[in-house]
């Protein structure tokens, strides 16, 4: 039975809301085990012949590459398995049974670096496993009496941590059996939930058809290193949580070590592995490179382990949350500054407009621009830019109504959505040469009035136009090298966002299946499922939406990951979704949590503020600045950093090409296309007490800015490591952007602006109310709240047919508006 079984309940904090534990973002820089991080990770070597544990640190610099950590360890039952999982050290004991019932007793244990005996300490979550939980109901088809074949008689419960997911693995000589688990730690219900909620696997239990008895399968940052012990084969997966085979062929590596046999022990740390012969304690630490043909690079590092290790020791290897550094968080432009002096980030992403077009004309060559990263000028528009049309005409770029307001026009220029399917973005960024994505080639970006048959996408708006979004630009920074994730739609854009994929999507989740089914289907973690993993609960999504039980961004990147979180908003609390009103609320209260992810109205009678094509802007920029008020009046401002950006460009002309990325996922291709090129140029905006005016910012490294910038730069600021991360190549290639807070004290002025106005929406007197027509965001999110509103009332069928009639029947946003409301009071 696992010692210190009892829960011990965490202290909860007030809320507003309701009781409830909130998680800081980081560990305090004086815990005792962190103060000495600056390694890799950590090692806990354990006795098989006795209960006794130590704990040590990676130093690649030290003499000794595993410094003991002095007064640190326990005893530890030796029959007892622990793997690091998330935030988390998860443990279970060998198979019991009572009553005939197998089972295996477990205990989650939130890891604390400032304990003495780290494994004894209360759990968050204990209980016990049924063992037909992993095993399913099936006989052993080979011995249904038992005997070798051990795919039913089996004792030994492996389980893999990979991420914020588990993978089970039942091996047998003619099979290996697997199974993938989603965690959740339940860390706001202590001593309440199973930490493996589901009494099913995340994707269907199936088998490997070439792994199986003999193999051990070492889990690294989104791959395993399948090693074949007997033989010194080895192949290199990539783990795909949403996939139907998790390590799908082909594999990425293969090949035989000679020098790597069945008496070596290899232990992951992180990115590196040590590898070990117990009897002689020689060891070598390699660096792991999934992309190499040999994976394991070095080695880094040879030498023989302290005499502690004896040929009895087995060896795991861990990450710890990574503390501030006290020496670096003074200086401005380190992520340990902006963990010291930010304590809550607001993202705000908006809809489908390029650079060129909203945020061109705002610094002329005059300005003296602040520029954080390569220099060079701001990489603004000029009237000699042009495309071609059908004819072979020059269309040149120009400003919409010459770059004036008046209340005789609509602040609007576009009466439809420009074309931005993925087909469609290729043939603006690759003109010239049709087959330019295919060859590798550089975009020349002179398609975009010949794909959309309209010289209006080569229009664009002044400073003047757009005060809001243009002000927060010049008086915070902007960066002129972002770009959007994909060259295609707004769900894969914003997947790319919030998950650093597009979750092997091409374009926006329009079809029937995908939008009647699409929380039920397994798909690859979210930012918040891999904080929520990693302990950070201190999150919320607002939303705009006058459906508070329809939620956009919850419902296709969240729901279905997080039982714990999907229980908070069936029952209706507003802990992790929550309208957008109660932002504003919080902002001005200073109650706002770490991180905040707000949605624009996509659908609604007082205007959309995506700033989508077909929409007026005029509520936009009342939003965003609305927004923007809220945090700069309420008495968090010093401490908060707001960012502002576009999912994508919307069809609409920008000059400058978009690089090649790299593929988040390795075998990630759908219809030719890799992932592999980034989208069109968005502007992304930071504004903070911390930022210069004028400021001008760009990735210091070789790779681009891009959506996945956002979670790499939250994630480091939140303490997670890296190698936790378990969300594609992209996210871990991004550049992050805390570079940009150049300032060593906090700026005392918080410039106010005015909204524009129009003919729609004059600047004295209330609005007539809009008679837009409906465009395709309004379609997309009609037929996604369609499909919620009926999910489990309706067959598939009728909910296809409904939802098509909804769009075909929209002839404005006002009956589209009306039409649901009806809807969500006859299926609620």
């Amino acid at each position: 039975m696992c010692r210190a079984m009892t829960c011990r309940r965490g202290s909860r904090e007030a809320s507003s809301l309701r009781p409830r534990v909130r998680f800081a973002p980081s560990l305090p820089p004086h815990a005792s085990m962190t103060t000495r991080s600056t390694s890799p990770g950590y090692v806990i070597s354990r006795h098989t012949d006795d209960d006794s544990y130590a704990v040590w640190k990676l130093d690649l610099k030290s003499p000794n590459l595993l410094v003991p950590l002095d007064g640190v360890g326990g005893t530890f039952q030796r029959d007892h398995t622990v793997v690091w999982i998330g935030g988390y050290l998860l443990c279970w004991g060998p198979e019991q049974q009572v009553g005939g019932t197998p089972f295996y007793e477990y205990r989650l244990i939130p890891f604390n670096a400032t304990a003495s005996d780290p494994l004894s300490q209360a759990p968050l979550q204990s209980g016990q496993w049924p063992k037909e939980k992993f095993w399913g109901r099936f006989a052993d088809f080979g011995n249904p009496q038992g005997g070798h074949k051990q795919y039913d008689t089996d004792k030994t419960l492996e389980l893999i941590p990979l991420g914020s997911f588990l993978m089970n693995f039942i091996a047998d000589d003619g099979r290996g059996t697997f199974g993938v688990w989603s965690f959740d730690p339940a860390p706001t219900q202590p001593c309440s939930a199973d930490p493996i909620p589901s009494p099913y696997p995340y994707t269907a239990q199936g088998a490997f058809r070439d792994i199986q008895r003999g193999h051990e399968l070492l889990p690294f940052n989104g791959y395993v290193l399948d090693r074949e012990v007997a033989t010194g084969r080895y192949r290199v997966w990539s783990f795909d949580p949403q996939a139907i085979i998790p390590l799908a062929h082909p594999a990425l590596q293969q090949g035989t070590w000679n020098d790597i046999g069945p008496d070596n022990e290899l232990v992951p740390i992180g990115d590196h592995l040590l590898d070990w012969q117990p009897a002689t304690r020689k060891f070598r630490l390699w660096a792991f490179d999934p992309t190499s043909e040999n994976p394991l690079k070095g080695p880094v590092r040879r030498g023989t382990l302290p005499a502690d290790f004896v040929p009895t020791s087995t060896l795991m290897g861990f990450q710890p949350p990574i503390p501030i550094d006290a020496t670096k968080a003074t200086q401005p432009g380190t992520i340990d500054f902006m963990r010291s002096k930010i304590k809550h980030v607001v993202y705000y992403m908006l809809e489908n407009r390029s650079f060129d077009h909203v945020v061109g004309w705002l610094h002329d060559k005059d300005d003296k621009i602040h520029v954080v990263g390569p220099k060079g000028a701001y990489r603004g528009v000029s009237e000699t830019m042009y495309n071609v049309d059908e004819a072979g005409n020059k269309v040149y770029l120009s400003k919409y109504k010459d770059g004036k307001l008046s209340t005789k026009w609509s602040l609007e220029m576009f009466q439809y959505d420009p074309y931005h399917d993925m087909s469609d973005v290729l043939r603006q960024m690759y003109h010239a040469k049709p087959d330019g994505y295919q060859d590798g080639a550089k975009p020349d970006m002179g398609g975009f009035v010949y794909n959309n048959s309209s010289p209006q996408v080569m229009q664009t708006y002044t400073p003047n136009q757009l005060p809001v979004l243009n002000g927060l630009a010049k008086e915070y920074a902007i960066s002129d090298l972002w770009f959007s994730s994909m060259p295609a739609a707004t769900d894969v854009n914003r997947a790319f966002a919030v998950s650093g994929s597009a979750q092997q999507q091409l374009n926006n989740f329009m079809s029937p299946p995908q939008y009647l089914y699409w929380p039920e289907q397994p798909h690859r973690a979210s930012i918040w499922k891999t904080l929520w993993a990693n302990g950070v609960t201190n999150w919320t999504i607002y939303n705009s939406t006058q459906w508070q039980n329809h939620v956009f961004t919850y419902e296709l990147f969240l729901q279905g990951q997080i039982p714990t979180v999907d229980a908070d908003v069936a029952a209706g609390l507003l802990d992790y979704v929550a309208p957008v009103q109660q932002f504003y609320q919080q902002a001005l209260a200073g109650t706002l949590p770490a991180f905040s992810y707000i949605e624009p109205i996509w659908i609604g009678n007082t205007g959309t503020t995506s700033y989508h094509p077909g929409e007026d802007l005029v509520p936009g920029e009342v939003q965003l600045n609305l927004i923007y008020d809220s945090l700069r009046k309420g008495p968090n401002w010093d401490e908060t950093l707001l960012i502002i950006t576009f999912d994508e460009h919307g069809g609409i002309f920008d000059h400058v090409p978009p690089p090649r990325a790299v593929n988040p996922w390795p075998q990630d291709e759908v219809d030719g296309f890799k992932y592999d090129v980034m989208g069109v140029r968005v502007p992304t905006i930071v504004a903070s007490p911390w930022v210069e005016p004028k400021t001008v910012f760009r990735s210091p490294t070789s790779v681009a800015y891009d959506g996945t910038s956002f979670m790499a730069t939250l994630l480091q600021w939140f303490g997670i490591p890296r190698e936790r991360w378990f969300l594609g190549e992209r996210l871990n290639n991004a550049p992050s952007f805390e570079s940009v807070l150049t300032l060593d004290a906090a700026r005392t002025d918080s410039p106010a602006f005015t909204p524009p106005y129009d003919n729609a929406y004059p600047p004295k007197g209330a609005p007539p109310a809009p008679t837009a027509g409906v465009h395709d965001l309004h379609l997309h999110v009609a037929h996604v709240l369609v499909g919620a509103m009926v999910r489990g009332k309706l067959s598939p069928g009728e909910a296809a047919k409904l939802s098509h009639e909804v769009a075909r029947g929209a002839k404005d946003i006002y009956t589209l508006t009306r039409r649901l409301e009806s809807l969500n009071k006859q299926y609620r």
